[in-house]
């Protein structure tokens, strides 16, 4: 049987080719389920606890790495037209249900099926784009240019989404999915024919128990990292099963995959290559810094509350970020800067960003002042993305590239995001509890200070008809909201400071870490990623 070897139907122009996977790559970014922006309205307006619905919206994540696997087996038995349309078509039905019916679990389980079918569609265009820009082949030009769409896609998304949800219900996130997965339908209906490109190969391959001991081990992982926090951790019988559980799942996994024929993930990856554990070393490392955007997005939260669209405004400020950074570092990686410098820069952009940051945080502020904050943490993060996934990928066999996938989309965005905002959303409310208790220790009538204000409120809240004796309640609640206000800034301050200080001496350690040189005495790969 011959087979087609070009997707496109014959009749697409060479020069519309590429522009529309661009397009479909970028629609793409407007599909969601839930995000950070509408889980706190998901939680008020069904009335469940924000870790309850932050724990869901982790599903997401895991249903998008749990995909890798699955997808690889997918292409093999349906045909790519085929497969995408089905794909796009479970995406509209999932986002017009998620719209039309306020039921929670539907919406929440939604948001682990709608992330598992995006990472399908988005690992098909990839190929398809690589297939369109041969130069793509160099790694560190496809991560530079992939980054730079994937992520001010996602940036845009932001922008456009933020301040629909503000003027509307937070509903309308699912309408505007529908109406991206409805043009990606009407864009892959007119680029590709639906001859078969390669032998069927059935699905039975699939290592479907693999998959649950993955699935169930990284949402207790996830679970634990969330709730930690507020159920003092492992002094919480819940907390402590769930770690049990995940240690268990975890140990059935890892046993499975030296036992099977054909692995869900194979682990060999991390013994055979080398720059795979050390790489993603650093992408753990990465994003715990990159984690740090919760303390910048902390206190703009209580800074520019009361201003219409600032969160459009940060992903403007981030998506400018991006542009200059991911083409940047990955056209100077194609031409040999040394890893090692590019990752002394992508941390020093970190500690400058916070430096800032440290400098900035005060009871009044404006957006003004902390655009170079955030315009430095986007670029560390494009530099430092850029040249650790380059890095990675750099030498490793088509074999095993999938593998390789699995493991850096694993620790970045699963142990590294999560475990990140568990350790700074820890710090945080730790250290605003110490300084709060410390602050308050001075607070007494005998400090002329507090006498002061506190009259001063007091008389605000008599002139407006209380009686004295609520008058001074309210006074007093008053002065505990402003004291718990300066512990949180507090603490901000401090934490900035010393992850600036920790940036400052990770540049300088990396530096002296020569093993990130050895591509350069390896003629590298130059087979297509997907």
């Amino acid at each position: 049987m011959l087979y087609e070897l070009s997707p496109y139907r014959k009749n697409v122009s060479e020069s519309i080719k590429g522009p529309a996977i661009i397009l479909l790559l970028l629609l793409q970014s407007f599909v969601l389920a839930i995000t950070s922006t509408t889980a706190s309205r998901l939680s008020a307006f069904y009335g469940v606890e924000p870790e309850t619905v932050t724990w869901f919206s982790q599903i997401g994540t895991v249903g998008l790495v749990s995909a890798i696997p699955i997808y690889y087996r997918l292409k093999l038995y349906f045909k790519k037209a085929d497969l995408l349309m089905g794909v796009l078509i479970c995406q509209v039905i999932l986002s017009i249900s998620c719209y039309l019916i306020n039921y929670a679990p539907l919406l929440l389980m939604s948001n682990f099926l709608i992330s598992m079918l995006k990472l399908i569609c988005l690992l098909d265009f990839i190929s398809l784009l690589v297939d369109r820009f041969p130069a793509m082949r160099h790694r560190a030009l496809f991560y530079g240019i992939y980054y730079t769409i994937a992520r001010v896609g996602g940036e845009l998304a932001d922008i456009f989404i933020n301040p629909t949800i503000e003027e509307h219900e937070w509903q309308a996130i699912y309408l505007i999915g529908t109406i991206a997965a409805g043009l990606c339908m009407v864009i892959c209906l007119l680029l590709f024919h639906r001859e078969r490109m390669h032998r069927k190969i059935p699905l039975y391959q699939v290592d479907w128990a693999s998959m649950f001991f993955f699935t169930g081990a990284s949402l207790l992982l996830c679970y634990v990292l969330t709730y930690g926090q507020i159920r003092d951790w492992f002094s919480d019988q819940l907390i402590l099963a769930a770690f049990i559980g995940f240690c268990l799942f975890t140990f059935l996994f890892v046993i499975r995959q030296y036992h099977v024929k054909r692995p869900f993930w194979d682990l060999r990856v991390f013994k055979n290559y080398k720059q795979i554990p050390l790489g993603i070393l650093f992408m753990v490392l990465m994003y715990a810094f990159y984690s740090t955007n919760s303390l910048f997005n902390r206190y703009a939260a209580y800074t520019f509350h009361g201003e219409e669209r600032y969160l459009s405004i940060i992903a403007l400020i981030t998506l400018c970020a991006y542009l200059i950074s991911f083409p940047i570092a990955g056209i100077l990686l194609y031409r040999r800067m040394p890893v090692r410098v590019m990752l002394s820069i992508g941390f020093l952009l970190y500690a400058g960003s916070l430096f800032i940051f440290f400098h900035d945080v005060q009871t009044y502020n404006s957006m003004n002042n902390l655009i170079a904050a955030y315009l430095m943490q986007g670029m560390a993060y494009g530099v430092l993305l850029t040249t650790l996934s380059t890095f990675t990928a750099t030498n490793i066999p088509k074999e095993s590239n999938g593998d390789r996938v699995m493991g850096s989309l694993f620790f970045r965005y699963i142990l590294g995001a999560y475990a990140g905002y568990s350790l700074f959303s820890n710090w945080l409310f730790r250290g605003t509890t110490k300084h709060d208790s410390y602050l308050s220790e001075g607070i007494t009538f005998d400090n002329p200070v507090y006498s002061s204000e506190i009259q001063h409120l007091k008389a605000i809240f008599l002139s407006q008809g209380m009686d004295s004796i609520h008058a001074n309640s309210a006074a007093v609640v008053m002065i505990a909201k402003k004291i718990e206000l300066q512990a949180m800034l507090l603490t901000l301050r401090e934490v900035s400071l010393l992850m600036a200080i920790a940036a400052v001496v990770i540049a300088v350690v990396v530096l002296f870490i020569r093993k990130f040189e050895m591509h350069e005495i390896v003629e590298e790969n130059k087979y297509k990623i997907v």
